[in-house]
């Protein structure tokens, strides 16, 4: 009971504590690259091969702490020609070469942490940060045509589908003048499904189509630049540039 009173007492601190804040707000860009992480083509876990483009906006708490959201706009794509691996670039022992594409628009919400800052005495020190939080991603549901091998075989459309992922990364950030700033990230995501790529269909119709071997659920990263504008004015020593 005495715990409980403590986690309270405690969060209702902290909860006052961030209101008492003089809030920033920052908003912007976000450009770079994307590339998937599964069944299909090059086992790279960064290795960007489309673009993307992407909003961003930050609620600032203080200069440590912000509330972050984005929409980002991109395609997954890859394709078993492009592997280097024995195996997938090699035709899977049959000749047999698979390659996905896959539109997607994704949303997520989560929280920034600023660490640490690199050149202190600088007029505008550079940022260190990570953050984390939930999200979703729309695109299709893909499969595979049956093939007896010898051939390319392109990811068909069967269905559209909403699912969950995880963003998390690092990134380094600082200010460009006295309301912009730019900032380089690197942002993986994790997803609750195995078939961004089509190896692995969930409609029970299409069982005979899942490809065999296949193993954890998929992963796409992002790599890009953030350009933001800081709207508000914070507190003196929220950062040596001036609002």
């Amino acid at each position: 009971m005495k715990a409980n009173v403590f986690v309270i007492l405690i969060t209702i601190l902290a909860v006052n504590t961030l209101k008492a804040q003089k809030k920033t707000y920052d908003l912007g860009l976000y450009l770079g690259g994307v590339n998937y992480y599964g069944e299909i083509g090059e086992k790279k876990f960064v290795s960007p091969n489309r673009a993307t483009l992407g909003l961003i906006g930050k609620m600032n708490f203080n200069e440590k702490l912000s509330l972050r959201g984005t929409i980002t706009f991109f395609t997954l794509y890859d394709n078993d020609r492009d592997a280097a691996d024995g195996y997938r670039g090699t035709g899977r022992n049959n000749s047999l070469y698979y390659s996905f594409e896959n539109k997607s628009i994704e949303a997520s919400v989560g929280i920034e942490y600023v660490p640490f800052s690199l050149l202190k005495n600088a007029r505008n020190p550079i940022d260190f940060y990570v953050h984390a939080g939930l999200g979703t991603v729309y695109n299709d549901e893909l499969y595979y045509p049956l093939s007896a091998g010898f051939e390319d075989v392109l990811a068909e459309k069967y269905g559209t589908r909403t699912r969950m992922v995880i963003p998390f990364g690092i990134g380094f950030k600082t200010f460009v003048g006295s309301n912009f700033m730019v900032g380089i990230e690197l942002s993986p995501r994790y997803t609750v499904t195995d078939n961004l790529d089509g190896s692995h269909p969930e409609d029970a119709r299409l069982e005979p189509n899942q490809l065999p071997d296949f193993s954890n659920n998929d992963w796409y990263s992002f790599v890009g630049l953030t350009l933001t504008y800081r709207l508000g004015k914070g507190n003196d020593a929220f950062c040596d540039c001036t609002l």
